[in-house]
């Protein structure tokens, strides 16, 4: 269920955007959204609890070097943009085996029961298992529901996207190719959910291989910024028009990032 940081307050979510990161390959989706939480500043409104998580505490991954006041997090939190109308669910921990289907059909309930605009899942797939047509040029591709893709179509394919749709896998039962997310965790079965129940929804996904997926997280959140114009990356000019100050904004990234792979080794050791 879904716990509001702030009991007294009444939160309508009608009209907004969600975005959702699949636990998948190299956690990609969950390091994309650590950018866009941290660059954007969003405030924490809310917890979710359910069976189907595994319970986890640890200190602020989004704290700053002159912090004074340590906040805890937990296996699953809701984060928000009053002004861009967004919601984004961190999810740190993995499912319970077994329960994945139970976490879908609560979420698909709570996207409907608080009149989400659209569902926007961060995912990523294995790179060993691609096909012949995806060895070369851009590693990211999307799917999206018939609403969503009418209403976006000519944006998704024009100059400034140029988005790739994902290939269908060619099986003998099915020549023209299924959807196939290996490595994709929750994304295919939480998307096809989404299609059954006339959610506009979107899955946006790179193809890695597990290690130091950093640059997966900033590609994939990249993208999606492109689209959905989030983060002001424009440089500045001088008075003069022409010399480039800097960008308005660059990539913020969270502290946490710097353990990523563990602290570093005590050097005591070795005295």
């Amino acid at each position: 269920m879904y716990i509001p940081a702030d009991k007294k307050k009444s939160k309508s979510f009608e009209g907004y955007t969600l975005i959702v990161p699949a636990v998948s390959v190299g956690n990609v989706g969950q390091l994309a959204s650590d950018l866009l939480i941290s660059t954007m500043w969003l405030e924490r409104c809310g917890f979710i609890y359910h069976d189907s998580i595994l319970p986890l505490v640890g200190n602020d991954p989004y704290a700053h070097p002159e912090a004074d006041v340590c906040k805890l997090v937990t296996a699953c939190e809701v984060y928000e943009s009053k002004l861009h109308q967004l919601v984004i669910i961190q999810q740190r921990a993995p499912f319970v085996k077994g329960k994945m289907s139970s976490f879908r059909r609560w979420l698909t309930g709570w996207v409907k029961e608080n009149k989400f605009e659209k569902l926007v899942i961060l995912s990523s797939m294995h790179a060993h298992e691609r096909l012949d047509i995806q060895l070369q040029g851009p590693q990211f591709r999307y799917i999206s529901t018939p609403d969503l893709e009418a209403e976006n179509k000519e944006r998704f394919t024009h100059d400034v996207l140029k988005w790739i749709p994902l290939e269908g896998r060619p099986s003998l039962e099915d020549p023209e190719g299924s959807l196939y997310l290996p490595g994709g965790g929750i994304a295919k079965s939480l998307f096809e959910d989404c299609s059954k129940e006339n959610i506009p929804a979107i899955v946006v996904l790179v193809f890695c291989a597990e290690g130091d997926n950093a640059q997966d997280a900033v590609k994939l959140a990249y993208n999606l910024n492109l689209w959905m114009d989030l983060i002001d990356f424009k440089p500045k000019y001088d008075l003069d028009g022409k010399t480039i100050i800097k960008p308005a904004s660059t990539w913020r990234v969270p502290s946490s990032w710097r353990l990523l792979f563990g602290t570093a080794v005590d050097q005591t050791l070795f005295h």
